[in-house]
């Protein structure tokens, strides 16, 4: 029986065995067609010691996909860890002292996701009006939607769109993503100039950006 025991093994055309740990501490075994499980296990025996380090290292990150069962669920919200309750109360309710988030335990999943895309809204929402008077721009409409390829996004008609999953985030790297966006409304593109108008916000946006960058695996997250 061997130590590791792989959560994925993908066969492809490929000729080498290779092993990666992903965010959430998942190993993922990637080998040939023909390879046998007999060299896949000796492998990942020989790699142990790497699979363990990159484990720790992953699991101290603090992502973790969430269970069938929420109850004790740890996740973030405006980048602070928050705790998931389930109980017999008919709605979602938020103890934002105790950083808890008590949800019904019929539906429990669905509930807690509308309720994150309800307040994504209406922080998102008010925060953009806010953030494009200051900056002097107009925009057609800010909505959320459940994007996980990119947190934000706007479009050539000046329609700003979030992933609810942006709430997951700090605030002040909530806030770069408005900046953003809102700059697209008046540069269609990355050019030196957009930078220039983010910068003039948000003076620290390369370490606002590098925190999405480095927390891309909470896109998985609900």
């Amino acid at each position: 029986m061997p130590t590791v025991v792989p959560d994925e093994i993908i066969r492809s055309r490929r000729k080498t065995l290779a092993i990666t740990v992903d965010p959430f501490a998942r190993v993922i075994v990637r080998a040939p067609l023909h390879c046998s499980e007999a060299r896949i296990f000796a492998f990942l025996e020989e790699k142990q010691g790497w699979i363990f380090k990159q484990k720790e290292k992953m699991k101290g990150a603090g992502i973790c996909l969430p269970p069938e069962n929420l109850d004790g669920y740890a996740f973030l919200l405006l980048g602070k860890t928050h705790t998931v309750r389930l109980t017999d109360e008919k709605n979602v309710r938020y103890d934002g002292e105790a950083n808890i988030v008590y949800v019904p335990k019929a539906n429990a999943r669905e509930r807690l996701v509308k309720w994150l895309k309800e307040n994504a809204k209406r922080i998102f929402s008010d925060l953009t009006a806010r953030t494009a008077a200051r900056m002097g721009t107009q925009y057609k409409y800010a909505r959320v939607n459940s994007a996980r390829g990119r947190w934000g996004s706007c479009s050539g008609e000046n329609g700003i769109h979030y992933s609810f999953r942006l709430l997951y985030a700090p605030k002040d790297v909530v806030e770069y993503v408005v900046v953003h966006e809102l700059a697209h409304t008046k540069y269609k593109n990355h050019s030196q100039t957009f930078w220039a108008e983010v910068a003039a916000y948000v003076p620290d946006w390369k370490v606002r950006r590098a925190w999405l960058k480095a927390h891309g695996a909470l896109m998985e997250v609900f």
